[in-house]
């Protein structure tokens, strides 16, 4: 069991049903919708955990070099079993999606394709696979929103989530890069060097911060809002650009790319205090 429980990476399965739940909130979900949110938030850590399970299958040639002690790579789950948990957990996703909205539905059926279109295809292209998780991970959001029937209300998070999570990817790439390269995934640091995507990455990061000014300006959050992102999200990627500049070592990306997974709950947390 413990195998199944690291293959959908519970960390990022808590991390998705939080940001779908806080969306709603954000969102402007009530008390009598919490079983609608209830049901979207696991739903959609569901189908996000599903898409790890696949992501892991159509990976595991990369992570005998770079993660073998992962459990398909390391021979703790069979393939087969693995695509059959990956079966149970769309499926069951989909059907408690189903029991939200119908535009939270259509939402969650399209994202499950979108994720195979990218483990299958789209991970291996420059940028464009890492702006399509940047995408998935700002429509959950989108998602939360569709739920409570406010879908303009959960843009400014979804823009959020997709640019960090863009640079995150990037960096998880330039931590990937040896694997990538011996397997001829045509990833940014192995196609234009680890120069190149450090500088996509920082880029995306700086735009990160600079999006945190725009609802403050035009008066959608209070100060409350920009004193907790500066502290808690701006000055955490300053920090986070200069190390990646600072070390380029497998165990300082792996890091770096741990700080903006949190980093971006905690940007939720400024949002819903604006």
């Amino acid at each position: 069991m413990k195998h199944y429980i690291t293959l959908i990476r519970p960390i990022n399965f808590f991390i998705t049903l939080v940001s779908i739940f806080v969306s709603c909130l954000l969102a402007g979900g009530t008390q009598e919708q919490i079983l609608l949110m209830i049901f979207a938030s696991i739903g959609g850590a569901m189908i996000g955990s599903g898409g790890m399970v696949i992501n892991d299958i159509l990976d595991i040639e990369i992570d005998r070099i770079n993660k073998p002690e992962r459990p398909l790579p390391s021979g703790a789950i069979a393939r087969y079993d693995a695509l059959m948990f990956y079966a149970i957990l769309t499926g069951f996703g989909l059907i408690m999606s189903a029991y939200t909205t119908r535009a939270a539905f259509i939402i969650a059926f399209f994202a499950v394709p979108l994720i195979v279109l990218y483990s299958k295809v789209l991970k291996g292209t420059p940028l464009l696979g890492n702006i399509t998780v940047g995408g998935l991970t700002g429509l959950a959001f989108i998602f939360g929103g569709a739920t409570v029937g406010n879908i303009r209300q959960s843009l400014m998070p979804a823009l959020f989530a997709f640019l960090i999570n863009v640079g995150r990817e990037i960096v998880k790439d330039m931590e990937d890069v040896d694997g990538d390269s011996k397997n001829n995934a045509h990833t940014l640091p192995v196609k234009y060097g680890m120069k190149n995507a450090g500088i996509i990455a920082t880029t995306f990061l700086i735009f990160v911060i600079g999006s945190t000014f725009i609802p403050f300006i035009y008066g959608l959050y209070g100060l409350k809002y920009l004193i907790a992102v500066n502290l808690g999200v701006n000055l955490v990627l300053v920090y986070v650009i200069i190390s990646l500049w600072k070390d380029q070592s497998v165990k300082n990306l792996n890091r770096i790319s741990i700080i903006l997974k949190w980093d971006m709950l905690v940007g939720l947390v400024a949002i819903y205090l604006g």
